[in-house]
């Protein structure tokens, strides 16, 4: 594990053709795994150690995302795999936690065997993946614990909805994979929409039900969601809503009731006391008032708030 890491941070210190490297590996497990045969170490392997990363073409023998280099119980590096091949038997199992699409099969991949998956994304963040979820993130210059299966259960439970919760903390991942930014607000009582969203952006109001939108403006394609289920549309539909700056309004029913929404909010001192970091922060927690709110940083980092604070990061 620590000549894998070692790996790895040289690597993201690295480029290879002005492009910052992406690569991975998995480490073969000592558990029973009836799905792959323990691997036979060749003739003239070598260890995976930081000694591979002076050998320039090592770079492309593997990205990470589609590929891993498999490292037997003895450090050696015996193969290169495909990881959706190698995920394949599991392909039906259901994960502990809902993972980023672009890493399901990575967690997939350590879900019998005691395997470790770990890869190095083109952030140049560090993750690390075990008995089917990913349980470690090196970024920003430190670890940290992902504890996603407690976190996801805080969040399961203030929903309310076991679909909803999963189809929405699912569209957080893969926002937060792609460094796009957004807020993910259920509200507990769809009633009190109106005191945290203009009437203009509201869902409901229609031309044909006498308003008129000004020309050029967002409400003017409502009614593509006008009555709409966050259940109903696809994963990929509902996190390119969520690309729109502002937030997306729903109620534990899954119905919207905004999108692309500049959330209101008052005076917070009495709220946070605490220095407030940007205006997305700030509408998580005026949001948070009013029900449960992910709020999806351009970090990559995603918060949970409710009732005006921060229960947890991930």
């Amino acid at each position: 594990v620590e000549d894998a890491i070692e790996v790895l941070r040289t690597s993201s210190l690295s480029t290879y053709e002005n492009r910052r490297i992406s690569t991975g590996v998995l480490l073969f497990g000592k558990h029973p795994d009836p799905c792959h045969e323990v691997p036979v170490t060749p003739s003239g392997a070598l260890r995976y150690s930081s000694a591979l990363t002076s050998i320039r073409s090592f770079y492309r023998l593997c990205d990470g995302l589609q590929t891993l280099a498999l490292v037997d119980k003895n450090g050696f590096l015996v193969e290169i795999i495909d990881v959706e091949e190698w995920a394949l038997p599991f392909s039906d199992t259901e994960l502990p936690v809902p993972s980023p699409t672009r890493y399901h099969t990575h967690s997939a991949a350590t879900l019998c065997g005691g395997h470790v998956c770990m890869i190095l994304t083109p952030h140049g963040e560090m993750k690390i993946f075990a008995n089917g979820l990913q349980v470690f993130r090196f970024w920003d210059g430190r670890w940290r614990l992902t504890d996603s299966e407690r976190k996801y259960a805080v969040w399961t439970e203030a929903v309310g909805d076991v679909e909803l919760a999963e189809r929405l903390f699912g569209a957080a991942l893969n926002l937060a994979e792609d460094r796009r930014g957004g807020l993910l607000v259920v509200l507990d009582d769809p009633n009190t929409a109106r005191k945290l969203v203009s009437r203009a952006d509201l869902l409901s109001p229609l031309p044909d039900h006498g308003e008129h939108p000004v020309a050029g403006t967002k409400d003017q394609l409502h009614y593509l969601l006008h009555q709409k289920r966050a259940l109903d549309v696809s994963s990929a539909v509902l996190e390119t809503v969520a690309r729109i700056d502002g937030g997306i309004v729903l109620d534990r029913e899954s119905n919207l009731l905004a999108f692309g929404a500049i959330l209101r909010h008052p005076d917070l001192a009495d709220l946070h006391p605490d220095n407030i970091e940007g205006g997305r922060t700030t509408a998580a927690i005026s949001a948070s008032r009013f029900g449960s709110v992910l709020k999806i940083s351009e970090d990559g980092l995603i918060s949970f708030f409710q009732n005006g604070k921060c229960i947890w990061e991930i």
